[in-house]
């Protein structure tokens, strides 16, 4: 296999930083740890309990994505934008708001049942939207070959779609598995002991049971080490995946009946996503008055956290958008590859893994954009890849040949042509980095805390009226900035003042 010099030195001090290193401070606070057969049986209960709650939610979670995806392929009509705008605000709601959903909801009832229905919410929509997109890809020309021969509509959705669909769902589920084996918000706030996976047991390793000695996070840092090595299998995977390609401009999908049909189950899915957030505002109806209340409990301003949000939301989110113009300018199997590995450690783990390695050679804001823009790089290339991917190789290659750099091609013909998929990119990730809570929660300081960090502290003073106020209006505003995304990426507004 051929690999491009400059993807190699690209590649290279990129994985060092964000991976390699990290994971050398972890190894070696780890190797000081002196483990006791108590901390083995937690660990071995944290692991199986990990594998057990990614297991089943990953299972419902792509039954009801694909179920999800074939409706939206059936159905096919005005209104399917919408549908799949509204889906999407809850795959970025953030865990912490969800898991607080679900307990406005059932009130701790089933710990189990609530931690794997809040990650169904969570990511069945992601898992419907890749198994529409991939079965959308299906040549219409086969569809209506198929038809002359007298198949029937169940005959093409089964045999053309469900095939198609499969592959996108199959990537979705693979995903699902890691970020519901990475699960935090919703086993630490919901499980409790009893079904804390190991990513809340390295969060509690670090912020509360700290060793006494020149390495007092060594326990985190084994406990890191073995997720990581338990996600090698499952993130390999879902590298090796290749996503089928898009074909621009086509889009057409083949007119089924029973579209009046799948229209009201589309509705009702909506209506089950929205459900934990429904019940909040009906539990707790906002009170903006509360907000001094809430100022004086957590003794931080409700601006101060607005605007700590922001700023790393935006610099993460630009920071992590440059790198990933570079990846892509340069890309290779290689590039591609060594891109993903940092996915392998969860967020958690690369938290600790920069504190240990860079905490203190920078400041805490910096080290909390230099670890949003590590979590956020391997999505963002994967997402501006493959909207690259769709145009043909004979634009990309027109100002190559008039002498255009790859980087410069890039700049001036490529992003020009997926300017509202772009757009869509960059306000995702804006919003994901504004709900991180993981993270966050493993390296803040006071000066460093966000609106997440401010839920949580108001949820662990039992101050429930300030924690859903809150709440409340995070919801607002990333329900409207959702909103606002997917009007920008659908439109050509942008577009059109480049005409």
């Amino acid at each position: 296999m051929k690999v491009r010099g400059s993807s190699f030195f690209i590649s290279a001090p990129y994985l060092l930083i964000v991976l390699f290193i990290p994971l050398l401070f972890l190894l070696i606070s780890a190797i000081h740890l002196s483990p006791s057969k108590y901390m083995y049986q937690v660990l071995y209960s944290a692991l199986l309990q990990s594998i057990l709650q990614a297991s089943v939610s990953t299972f419902f979670a792509g039954l009801l994505g694909v179920s999800i995806g074939l409706l939206l392929l059936v159905y096919n009509g005005k209104f399917k934008e919408i549908i799949i705008s509204f889906m999407l605000i809850t795959y970025v709601m953030p865990g912490l708001i969800m898991a607080i959903g679900i307990i406005s909801v059932f009130n701790y009832d089933s710990r189990f049942f609530e931690i794997v229905l809040g990650n169904v919410i969570f990511n069945s929509p992601m898992i419907a939207v890749l198994a529409y997109s991939t079965g959308a890809s299906t040549s219409i020309q086969e569809i209506n070959s198929a038809k002359v021969l007298g198949a029937s509509d169940s005959q093409i959705l089964k045999k053309f779609y469900l095939r198609n669909s499969a592959r996108g769902a199959l990537l979705g589920s693979l995903f699902a598995f890691i970020l519901c084996f990475e699960g935090f918000s919703l086993p630490l706030i919901i499980g409790g002991p009893q079904f804390s996976t190991v990513e809340v047991l390295i969060y509690l390793f670090k912020r509360i049971f700290v060793y006494y000695s020149s390495y007092q996070f060594s326990a985190a840092s084994f406990i890191a080490l073995v997720q990581f090595t338990t996600l090698l299998i499952p993130l390999f995977l879902y590298i090796s995946i290749k996503p089928p390609p898009s074909k621009r401009g086509t889009g057409q999908i083949h007119n089924m009946k029973g579209a009046g049909i799948a229209l009201p189950f589309l509705v009702l899915f909506i209506l089950f996503l929205f459900i934990p957030f429904i019940f909040i505002f009906i539990k707790y109806p906002l009170n903006p008055a509360s907000l001094l209340d809430v100022e004086k409990r957590i003794g931080v301003s409700v601006i101060t956290l607005t605007l700590n949000t922001i700023l790393f939301s935006i610099s993460s989110t630009m920071l992590s958008f440059l790198i990933s113009l570079i990846f892509v300018s340069r890309s290779s199997f290689f590039s591609r590859f060594t891109v993903m590995l940092p996915m392998i450690v969860s967020p958690v783990s690369l938290a600790l893994g920069f504190y240990l390695a860079y905490g203190e050679i920078s400041g805490s804001s910096l080290l909390l954009i230099f670890i949003f823009t590590a979590l956020e790089i391997p999505i963002t290339i994967r997402m501006i890849q493959q909207a690259v991917d769709t145009i043909p190789i004979s634009e990309k290659m027109s100002s190559r040949i008039l002498g255009d750099s790859f980087f410069s091609s890039l700049l001036k013909v490529q992003l020009p042509r997926i300017r509202s998929e772009t757009t869509s990119v960059l306000s995702l990730i804006f919003i994901t980095v504004m709900g991180e809570f993981s993270a966050v929660a493993t390296v803040y300081t006071k000066s460093t805390e966000t609106i997440t960090i401010g839920i949580y502290q108001l949820l662990l003073l039992k101050d429930l009226a300030g924690t859903y106020t809150l709440t409340e209006l995070f919801i607002i505003v990333i329900f409207m900035s959702s909103l606002f995304i997917n009007y920008i990426g659908k439109s050509d507004t942008i577009g059109k003042t480049y005409s």
